[in-house]
């Protein structure tokens, strides 16, 4: 999708919570039979409904914002479609397509690997928080899983929707996964998917703990940081953004020339019937250097206007967000659990995130939601949060019930 920006527009309104209702019509592509029961909900909301005999539905109490409308019906293949929701918005007509169905011969070989990847899996996409030990996933038989040994990269799809129970924010997660790459080799993990929120019944004290739970779960979470970053609140929601500025590191040589000294200088002699590799000044020089941080980084601990940061879009209600270097980005009412830290840096005792831009560009919408999520790497603090922390795009802070 491409996108196009009214510049120079760094003035922003506090953010809205206006309501609105998607209303539609489900047939089927071919006869245009109207579809009923077929569930519809918005992507990684609690908002989902079922269509009615005439093939008609209505999703009431949506916030403004960029969703993925998700469509499903048996017989039919899933229908996704984005939507921005800043009025009543009516879809006339979504149009299934039946399922076609194949007789070959499917032949199933066992995975002898599945088990010890799936527990790979599991601890990278629920992470590794006390939330992560109260999270369940009620049918992992729908995963597809493949590790590639020599690139040591693990990636999983699901051929249906997983059923994640989460009593430690009080949902039931219906989730597809579509996108799912564990790179070991580069330490980077990315995934992507459709969730539909259900919140799980239970006792008053229950709800107590799921309420302070989902809210400890927000504050300071990069949701909590664009939301409040459109209102121009960073500051007084406890957020300070500083420029990174991250380099080559000038007293570090290059690897092949480390590389090639440490050959040359680390050869083995024999002695008797031993190797011995000799220890001199030039291979212990060779060795501190290879030891050194491939890159310098220097913090500016001047803190970042919001409004030099956030442009607003031609399109209402997305907001543009970018920047040359890296935003370092701290909240100030939490302790401890940086996430992040290097000796060079002296880094206060704060959760602590790191954001840069593989896009001129990252944009977003009033519920604090990326749209383009390539387009920014997380490091730190917020790439911890995984999908035991993971809040309905929906959540509302001040709500009583947050459901």
């Amino acid at each position: 999708m491409k996108w196009l920006l009214v510049c120079l527009i760094c003035l922003l309104p506090t953010l809205s919570w206006a309501q609105f209702t998607v209303t539609g019509k489900v047939i089927n592509l071919y006869d245009k039979k109207p579809i009923e029961k077929a569930s519809i909900f918005l992507s990684n909301t609690t908002v989902g409904s079922a269509s009615t005999d005439d093939g008609s539905f209505v999703l009431a109490n949506v916030k403004s914002g960029q969703y993925d409308l998700i469509v499903l019906a048996i017989g039919y293949e899933t229908f996704t479609k984005t939507i921005v929701v800043n009025q009543q918005l009516n879809i006339p007509y979504i149009e299934l397509t039946p399922k076609t169905i194949s007789l070959n011969a499917v032949v199933v070989k066992p995975d002898p690997d599945w088990q010890q990847n799936y527990t790979i899996f599991k601890q990278e996409l629920l992470g590794s928080t006390d939330y992560a030990v109260q999270c369940k996933i009620l049918n992992p038989d729908v995963l597809n899983l493949n590790f590639d040994k020599k690139r040591r990269i693990l990636t999983a799809t699901s051929n249906d929707f997983m059923e994640i129970e989460n009593k430690a924010l009080g949902y039931k997660l219906r989730y597809r996964l579509t996108d799912f790459i564990r790179n070991f080799e580069s330490g980077s993990l990315y995934y992507q998917g459709d969730a539909f929120f259900i919140p799980l019944a239970g006792s008053k004290s229950q709800q107590k703990r799921w309420n302070k739970n989902r809210l400890n779960a927000y504050l300071g979470s990069s949701q909590h940081y664009f939301r409040s970053a459109i209102g121009n609140q960073l500051e007084q929601a406890g957020f300070k953004t500083m420029q990174l500025i991250r380099r080559p590191n000038p007293q570090r040589p290059p690897d092949s020339l480390i590389k090639a000294k440490l050959r040359q200088f680390g050869r083995m002699t024999m002695s008797g019937n031993h190797f011995v590799i000799q220890n001199n000044d030039s291979l212990h020089y060779w060795q501190e250097k290879n030891n050194l941080q491939k890159m310098a980084e220097y913090l500016i601990t001047k803190p970042l206007r919001a409004d030099s940061l956030i442009k607003r879009t031609d399109l209402k209600g997305i907001y543009a967000l970018g920047y040359k270097d890296i935003l370092y980005v701290i909240y100030t009412k939490k302790r401890g659990n940086t996430g992040y830290m290097t000796p060079t840096l002296n880094a206060p005792d704060y959760p602590t995130s790191l954001m840069t831009f593989t896009e001129p560009y990252a944009f977003f919408d009033a519920n604090g939601i990326i749209a383009n999520p390539t387009s920014i790497v997380f490091e730190g603090n917020w790439s911890t949060d995984r999908i035991a922390k993971l809040l309905p795009y929906d959540y509302d802070p001040n709500s009583v019930s947050n459901q």
